[in-house]
């Protein structure tokens, strides 16, 4: 059920909608990043540089802005689409779960909060959705998801992990949608960044906190929450809110089995590469994959090199899932099957072996749109069930929003932030009145 804005703000929703997807498809073509100084104008792109420690030491800590161009400013103006970070090292534990790692993290927030200008109203803890390619991580160059949070419409401080295989790990496969590992590297990151938030003398302490993610960041997210009520009571999230996410990843593949297809062909098989190094199972991915995917695992995934849609391409978009698996792999019934469907059960945050109490405290939203092609919604139902039976207070979402990505994700990221109170975003739905976007050129 639609939550319950007042009537304007759900009609315009759709305008919103489309101007969102106007300006994400700009922002990504057209984001400038320039270093965090007085001269905003700069095109240099500064060099990476991670702190040493998780506490802030003068001069040694990155700090960068990025900053969107849309419409030679006008969109920009509207959208404020500046994003200002500071980048740091942390130390956590590898997929072992014991090994001390050095990884990365970031603390992103809009040019207003950064220069002190206003406040900050709550810290969100964003959890990012698939990459799979050199340079994607949120600390990096990937400012697109994020910035719609961080808009002036939301005076927020976010806070984002890399996580294992990403940045000063990049060498080593990534623990995708491996929850435990997620989210303890997660909770790591956050306890850092509070520190550091704490020496900048940002004023935080008290303030709502939020947990957000999107797609495979939602089963983060999801992961993280089962985490802190379980072994982080300090931790306590005003709301948790997760769109699109596959929650019950053995649902997921015998769904993908049983209707031998899916809109995201890549999905699968990022999956199963990273359970199978991160937990060293012993199957060959001659067991698993056919030709040519099986011969290209090293080239096509592991090295980075691909983005999920040049990862698409190279397996063949419109392939059924078992022109993709061997036989054996369709057969949930071969041993090997059965393990990786063990496995994605242990990694899963509902269905029926999980016995995990959320916090009745915290407020869960459950999105996701019913025309979803990449990953069920009965996932997100079966989720929404869950948390219910456990006595959690739940708003659910489904409904005819329009594919994974872009539809889902922006409808997502503008019911997220009206959820979390960004007043001059729900201002705005409110005076933006019947406007007319194909005069400047927007279609959705």
């Amino acid at each position: 059920m639609r939550f319950m804005h007042n009537r304007k703000i759900i009609n315009n929703t759709k305008i919103m909608k489309k101007l969102l997807t106007y300006a994400f498809a700009l922002f990504a073509m057209l984001t400038v990043v320039t270093s965090c100084s007085d001269d905003d104008n700069s095109s240099k792109t500064p060099q990476r540089a991670y702190e040493l420690n998780p506490v802030l030491r003068d001069g040694h800590l990155e700090k960068q802005v990025a900053k969107g161009v849309l419409l030679d400013g006008a969109l920009d103006d509207f959208l404020n689409f500046w994003i200002c970070q500071y980048v740091f090292e942390y130390t956590s534990v590898g997929p072992d779960m014991k090994t001390p790692v050095r990884l990365t993290g970031v603390i992103s927030m809009n040019k207003a909060v950064f220069n002190r200008e206003v406040e900050p109203k709550d810290i969100m803890l964003y959890n990012e959705f698939t990459t799979s390619k050199h340079g994607e991580r949120t600390s990096e160059d990937e400012y697109t998801d994020v910035g719609l949070f961080l808009s002036k419409f939301h005076n927020s401080i976010a806070v984002s992990a890399d996580l294992y295989g990403w940045t000063l790990t990049e060498d080593k496969p990534q623990a995708y949608c491996c929850t435990e590992i997620t989210a303890q590297e997660t909770v790591d990151c956050w306890d850092a960044a509070m520190e550091i938030l704490k020496d900048l003398k940002f004023n935080v302490k008290g303030l709502p906190i939020h947990n957000v993610g999107y797609s495979s960041g939602a089963l983060g997210a999801i992961a993280v929450q089962k985490y802190v009520d379980e072994k982080r009571p300090d931790i306590q999230f005003e709301r948790t809110l997760v769109g699109g996410g596959p929650h019950d990843l053995e649902a997921i593949y015998k769904d993908y089995l049983e209707t031998d297809t899916t809109g995201y062909i890549c999905s699968l098989p990022l999956m199963i590469v990273a359970y199978r190094e991160t937990f060293n199972m012993p199957f060959k991915y001659t067991d698993v994959f056919q030709k040519p995917l099986c011969d290209n695992i090293d080239s096509w995934i592991l090295s980075k090199d691909n983005g999920t849609w040049d990862i698409n391409d190279l397996i063949g978009p419109e392939k059924h899932v078992s022109e993709v698996l061997t036989p054996e792999a369709c057969d949930i019934n071969n041993p090997i099957t059965q393990s990786i469907l063990m496995k994605f059960r242990e990694n899963s945050v509902c269905g029926p072996y999980q016995t995990w109490q959320p916090s009745k405290k915290t407020k869960f939203f459950v999105y996701h749109s019913k025309q979803d092609l990449y990953i069920t919604y009965k996932v997100s139902e079966e989720l929404a069930d869950y948390l219910e039976k456990k006595g959690c207070q739940v708003q659910r979402m489904f409904e005819n929003d329009g594919n994974h990505y872009p539809g889902g994700l922006l409808t997502f990221t503008l019911e997220a932030q009206l959820l979390m109170g960004a007043e001059k975003l729900q201002e705005i739905l409110d005076n933006i009145g019947d406007i007319n976007l194909s005069d400047i050129g927007v279609n959705y």
